[in-house]
């Protein structure tokens, strides 16, 4: 499949999550209450023809953060 990558339309392969961790970030804010906050991942993409400085595969991905208010 087409993706975009550091924007250029490249080539890459859907890579299926099996396992994941998701916690929560907390943080207090000033009027007492308490923001929750965890990114999501939705998929992932790996982008074969692309190297890291590193010389590792290069990965992209898509998420979507989820907020909760106690």
């Amino acid at each position: 499949m087409k993706i975009q990558f550091q924007g250029k339309e490249v080539d890459a392969v859907e890579v299926e999550v099996v396992n994941s961790s998701e916690r929560w970030n907390e943080y207090q804010l000033a009027d007492g209450k308490v923001l929750m906050f965890k990114p999501v991942l939705t998929a992932v993409y790996r982008v074969d023809s692309i190297k890291n400085p590193d010389g590792s595969t290069a990965y992209q991905f898509t998420a979507t953060n989820v907020v909760r208010v106690k």
